[in-house]
This record gives C-alpha cells, sequence and structure tokens, in this order.
C-alpha cells in the first residue's frame, strides 16, 4: 500500500512540475495532491490496522478454545486413567 501511494504521489508531483504553469500555481497544485494523497495512505493504514486487529482477535479465541479443548481431552484422560 505504502508503494502504491508513494507511486501516486512521485507521478503527481513530476507531472505537475513538467506542466507550464506558474510557481505559485504548482507549488499550490502540489500541496493538494500531496494532501489528498496523505489522506488516502491514512485511510489505507486504518484499514489495514483494523484488519490485523481482527486477525489478531480470531488468533486468540482460536487458541482459546484450543487451549479449552484441550485442557478438557486432559482432564478426560485423567478420569479415565484413574477410572481404570
Amino acid at each position: 500500500m505504502a508503494g502504491i501511494g508513494l507511486g501516486a504521489l512521485v507521478g503527481a508531483m513530476a507531472a505537475l512540475l513538467l506542466a507550464p504553469q506558474s510557481g505559485s500555481q504548482t507549488r499550490t497544485q502540489i500541496k493538494e495532491t500531496a494532501d489528498d494523497v496523505l489522506t488516502k495512505l491514512r485511510e489505507s493504514v486504518d484499514d489495514l490496522r483494523a484488519k490485523v486487529d481482527e486477525v489478531v482477535a480470531s488468533t486468540k479465541q482460536a487458541i482459546g478454545r484450543r487451549s479449552e479443548s484441550t485442557g478438557e481431552l486432559e482432564a478426560a484422560a485423567g478420569e479415565s486413567s484413574t477410572g481404570a
């Protein structure tokens, strides 16, 4: 994601610098483009962070369920060995 954002920013900057317009117009366009790209990049990072949080939560749940299952199996094994 960061590579795409950086590539878009570099491409936009090159296009603006090569366009025939005044320096102040170019600077304004560069600032606006950089702000837009930065906003999109922040949104992408926020989305990615949310997805990572979801994966971490589901992994913790799976580990918890597995631990519970393992504990139940160990308890059942302990009961069957003492009962035999």
